[in-house]
């Protein structure tokens, strides 16, 4: 290959990035109030959560989930299978918030795909740039990709704490390390916890949930206003996830 033909195909390389991430920016700017569900358990079912109680405050809310199977959560809270051609990648959420951009929602509410470390960091700051996420624990879960510390893996997870944004978590015996991250990306740090959640809350569900999932899902929407009993009240009719226990 000659040094003019390779640098012709530099150049076009160079145009066909900066075409797309304009274009991307452009999807995001149509994408109004964005979350992003990491951790290492209990993500699908947070998301579900969290969708259902911002659609009961009257907020058009799109969801995915990856969890037992991946699926889009429309604006009536049903569930729509995504058939996938190709191996699972990080590539999908592009081409979903594509998608979604054309529908007009008030929120969206993605999940994490990456478990590496730097995917987590591009899943967050390249392709979904959240305003609130959530990390809804830390688990000794994906070591060999996240560490074999709970430090270890709970930097990992810290990779999807916002610029500018909101960070919603666990109490832990590492959350301080999230909440050191949330200061360096200047993002306020919210911490709660399953003994929030009164006992006759979680008997209306018909389905088996966990305290801490209700506690992360209803923080997520008192922070976009809607009030406890209207969020909890949407939860409970929420569809769970394929493989929650009846």
């Amino acid at each position: 290959m000659t040094v003019i033909a390779l640098g012709a195909l530099i150049l076009v390389l160079l145009l066909v990035g900066t075409w797309e991430y304009q274009l991307h920016q452009t999807v995001l700017e149509k994408l109004p109030n964005r979350i992003h569900v990491n951790g290492s358990r209990g993500k699908s079912s947070v998301v579900r959560l969290i969708a259902a109680g911002l659609r009961a405050g009257g907020f058009r809310t799109l969801a995915k989930v990856t969890g037992t199977s991946p699926r889009v959560i429309d604006f009536s809270g049903n569930d729509r299978i995504i058939h996938r051609l190709r191996s699972p990648s990080i590539g999908e959420q592009l081409r979903l918030l594509r998608t979604f951009s054309k529908e007009n929602p008030d929120y969206i509410v993605i999940e994490c795909m990456a478990v590496m470390p730097e995917y987590q960091w591009v899943s967050e700051h390249k392709m979904l740039k959240s305003d609130v996420s959530v990390i809804t624990n830390v688990r000794m879960d994906h070591v060999d990709e996240m560490g074999y510390t709970m430090e270890d893996i709970t930097r990992s997870l810290a990779n999807t704490v916002p610029e500018n944004g909101k960070i919603i978590t666990t109490t832990s015996p590492t959350s301080n390390i999230i909440k050191d991250k949330s200061i360096d990306n200047k993002s306020e740090y919210f911490e709660v916890s399953g003994d929030q959640i009164q006992s006759d809350m979680m008997t209306k569900f018909p389905y088996l949930e966990h305290n801490e999932n209700v506690a992360l899902a209803l923080e997520v929407c008192k922070q976009a206003g809607v009030e406890e009993k209207t969020a909890l009240s949407g939860m409970y009719q929420s569809t769970p996830d394929p493989g929650a226990l009846q």
